[in-house]
């Protein structure tokens, strides 16, 4: 599912033996003195290179006064002994495996956790314990028979660490520095590198100084498309209203397609923020096949199920192209082929404006067209992680806030009742000003976060829940599953928007509430387009409650909780007129 990519390393083997080496290392002067142990809020600059301090116990900063109930081992560190990491508790059937796949060098390092993921749904190590379909599901069995802290000997790769306490997740981001490592896709990153022969992955792929150079780039048009495009979101949003008003049936409800017209939305503000132009996703009429929409969203929606394909199960895409694997390199290449004439419109654009009296009047794709150490393939990437990644995300963010809406009348009463208090036309002041909208849309994300797992490779020693984690370690958090612990959140499986305005969170989660919920992520790895979604999504969800009573009469609407997570039913909302 993924691998390490640390500086667009191609050679994996050579990246974990230099992770080896280092523990070796470690381990062979424990005796003469204390390993480097990252302890919570401290900086890159309180680590010595030269002579470690001195173990301390593990605590966290000055918290509030807590229960003895919330107290966890994790939280407070009163004894200064440290478990090596070979005492983390895990499967020890796949301990077995691993030392016995290490006689196979040269396959270990063609696999990734992916593979050892299908392995484990096979059942094949570990009988009825495990069913897999790529869900949260998964994590939590390991969590009930093993504890907070699993390790996972991963008989095809490197050892896997899974986390789902915030606590602990702490120690993971705030040693990660300014270019952290972060696990990528490994058919988006061949894709990139051996199909398209680009020179990077791409800003969501890429680590080390040239990621951080291009989101240094990216930072400054994303932060400013709020407000530079507010009035053509708000455009596309009336068009969407109108969209619905069309679609739905004799009984007020939409089509079993509806997740589609939601991700025709997204298509078009993602489209209109990047190139500066609406490419026609929402028009009445229909999209025609043959059209760039058209071509753009079928590239898309292929595109997201064949890496869903090739990044569960055995990546034998590696070696054989699979009918997913051929599918990934149709549709991306259908999405590129459309996207590179509107960069070289951009171009040519460019050409032409003599005088350019400021940034905010070009598009992200012009802005970065003229930075010289960007290519037309960095654009590119940008523009097809945009579409990929940023519009599904916020689909899926969309379509559950209007569930959970429609499952709780009385919070969509009082989001109305906000709504309508403010002005009539709405503006970006006053979008902020309505505090229950943007606890709504916090707490559906809580409940439904677009991304459920979040992934890094260990940039530094840590020591997390009393074990020694080295360097290297590769780590999973499962969001989703942190995000309905009952220690941080009181009745965590219910929709109530009131926690976060009247902060009924618990007292440790007040002081880890940055690392109970991250819909975003965290650090510099987290989503630069944040603010463009929030206000998307508070625009859309105020033109729609002013016209519409939301309804979904369908049971309850799960979410697949996996890579690029989607709704597991159709979206059959009833819009009623309001009277």
């Amino acid at each position: 599912m993924w691998k390490f990519s640390l500086n667009n390393a191609k050679n994996y083997k050579q990246l974990r033996a230099f992770y080896a080496s280092d523990a070796k290392t470690a381990t062979a002067t424990t005796t003469e003195a204390q390993p480097t142990i990252i302890q919570m809020g401290t900086t890159t600059a309180d680590v010595s290179t030269t002579k470690p301090p001195p173990a301390t116990p593990l605590t966290l900063p000055e918290m509030p006064a807590i229960s003895k109930s919330l107290e966890t081992p994790s939280s407070v560190q009163t004894e200064k002994s440290v478990c090596p990491f070979d005492n983390v508790p895990g499967p020890q059937s796949l301990k077995v495996i691993s030392q016995l796949w290490s006689y196979v060098p040269a396959l270990s390092t063609e696999f990734t956790a992916g593979t050892l993921f299908q392995a484990m749904n096979l059942g094949k190590f570990f009988g009825n314990l495990l069913s897999w379909g790529g869900n949260a599901k998964f994590f939590q069995k390991f969590f009930n028979v093993y504890g907070p802290v699993v390790r996972l000997h991963g008989p095809f790769g490197g050892d896997v660490l899974l986390l789902s306490r915030p606590e602990h997740a702490s120690i993971v981001f705030q040693s990660e520095g300014a270019q952290p490592v972060r696990a990528c896709l490994d058919s988006v990153e061949k894709y990139r590198l051996q199909h398209r022969r680009l020179r990077q992955t791409g800003p969501i792929l890429m680590s080390g100084p040239e990621w951080e150079k291009l989101h240094e780039t990216l930072e400054k048009p994303l932060f400013n498309s709020p407000m530079q495009h507010f009035k053509t979101i708000d455009l596309i949003c009336d068009q969407f209203v109108e969209r619905v008003f069309s679609v739905r049936n004799l009984q007020d409800e939409m089509p079993k397609t509806f997740k589609n017209d939601i991700l025709k939305w997204c298509l078009e503000c993602v489209c209109s923020v990047t190139l500066k132009r609406k490419l026609g996703f929402m028009d009445p009429t229909g999209l025609s096949p043959n059209s760039d929409p058209g071509q753009i969203l079928e590239g898309v929606i292929g595109a997201t199920e064949a890496i869903r394909k090739c990044e569960y199960g055995f990546h034998i895409w590696k070696f054989v192209k699979t009918p997913a694997w051929r599918s990934l390199v149709k549709k991306c290449d259908l999405i590129n082929s459309i996207l590179g004439k509107y960069v070289e419109r951009a171009q040519s654009t460019l050409r032409e404006k003599k005088d350019i009296k400021s940034m905010e009047d070009l598009s992200i794709i012009e802005s970065l067209l003229l930075k010289d150490d960007i290519l037309v393939e960095d654009v590119m990437t940008v523009m097809l992680d945009m579409l990929l990644i940023g519009a599904n995300a916020t689909a899926h963010s969309i379509s559950f806030l209007l569930y959970h809406l429609s499952k709780a009348p009385g919070c969509q009463k009082k989001l109305y009742d906000e709504i309508m208090k403010q002005p009539k036309e709405i503006t970006m002041d006053s979008l902020k000003n309505q505090p229950y909208l943007q606890a709504c849309i916090k707490e559906s994300m809580r409940l439904n976060p677009p991304i459920p797992i979040l992934n890094r490779v260990l940039a530094k020693d840590a020591v997390i829940h009393k074990y020694f984690i080295p360097k290297g370690t590769y780590v999973l958090i499962a969001v989703h599953l942190a995000n309905l612990r009952e220690e941080y959140f009181e009745d965590a499986k219910t929709f109530r928007p009131e926690r976060w305005l009247s902060q009924e969170i618990s007292p440790l989660a007040q002081e880890l509430q940055v690392f109970a919920s991250m819909p975003f992520g965290h650090g510099p790895k987290s989503c630069q387009a944040k603010e463009l979604a929030q206000m998307e999504i508070g625009l859309l969800i105020n033109k729609l409650l002013k016209k519409f009573y939301i309804e979904y009469n369908y049971g309850e609407l799960e979410s697949s909780n996996s890579l690029l997570a989607t709704p597991t039913k159709p979206l059959n909302f009833r819009f009623v007129d309001r009277v």
